[in-house]
């Protein structure tokens, strides 16, 4: 590897590091409100929501609302299901997994 590889991968990484350690050193030795606190855990949330949407209902570069275009609504309906009905992650992925496989397959 070449100086400029290793420049350019040391520059990477301080670039990554730093907005992980500014907020620990600055906010580390500050108390933080239990409102905000509260606040902060819905982050994850809605995020990990937002991803998830964004993933069902885009279909080939556009918005679909017809199942018959758009073949991930139905699967994610029968998600929905068998997680309210087992309250279980697992069954849940398992349901997932095997009807998009077998809506893919048709």
């Amino acid at each position: 590897m070449t100086s400029q590889t290793w420049v350019l991968i040391l520059g990477m990484a301080i670039v990554t590091y730093i907005p992980r350690f500014l907020p620990i050193l600055l906010l580390s030795r500050k108390e933080i409100s239990p409102s905000f606190s509260r606040w902060m855990s819905y982050i994850p949330v809605s995020i990990f929501a937002s991803l998830v949407a964004s993933d069902i209902f885009f279909w080939e570069g556009s918005f679909s609302l017809q199942p018959l275009t758009n073949i991930k609504l139905i699967p994610s309906v029968l998600v929905l299901i068998v997680a309210y009905k087992t309250k279980s992650l697992l069954w849940s992925m398992l349901a997932g997994v095997l009807s998009m496989t077998l809506f893919w397959m048709l």
